[in-house]
């Protein structure tokens, strides 16, 4: 079965605020995939984050994955409130991480496939779920062990993100953390 690697915005935001997309596309090995909430939070922030609109969407995670099932509705509306909190009033609010969760969790062709985020709240739910995950940090440390990236580099990058004031759950403190 073939692992896929599902970023959700915060993560997708990070790499582009710091115009490193390329690190992104590394990560991603070539089986990039989103869901259709992820995908309008792009498009809502293209103008807003530096370089997402240098961002192929469709070159790198084909056509977004929806859910038209009133089953899968239903369950991922669920999860969007009680696992994360989300308001009534506020439909959009935490739908990338539940259609995402769902996905990974009911749908036998993306078992083991990975999920990866920025947003501290969303990594706990995932784990609760027995989903894989990883922050940016964790894409960083890989694309180092795989030789990718240099520890020095890497570090790089993420003092540029926490520069940007962008979200970085687990900052190294120099690039000997990221070997």
């Amino acid at each position: 079965m073939a692992i896929h690697w599902f970023p959700d915005n915060s993560l997708i935001c990070n790499f582009a605020a710091v115009d490193e997309l390329e690190l992104l596309q590394a990560s991603i090995h070539g089986a990039g995939k989103i869901v259709e909430a992820v995908r309008y939070e792009i498009e809502r922030l293209m103008h807003r984050v530096p370089n997402l609109t240098k961002l192929p969407v469709a070159d790198w995670f084909g056509e977004p994955i929806d859910f038209v099932d009133e089953v899968d509705q239903r369950a991922i509306e669920s999860i969007r409130k009680y696992r994360f909190g989300g308001e009534e009033d506020r439909p959009l609010e935490h739908l990338g991480e539940s259609q995402t969760l769902h996905l990974l969790r009911t749908r036998p062709q993306y078992a083991g496939s990975v999920w990866m985020s920025e947003d501290r709240g969303a990594l706990r739910v995932a784990k609760t779920m027995g989903i894989v995950a990883r922050d940016s940090r964790a894409v960083i440390e890989e694309l180092v062990a795989n030789g990718e990236l240099t520890a020095q580099r890497g570090f790089e990058v993420a003092v540029a993100m926490d520069r940007a004031d962008r979200p970085f759950l687990r900052m190294p403190t120099s690039a000997r953390d990221l070997m």
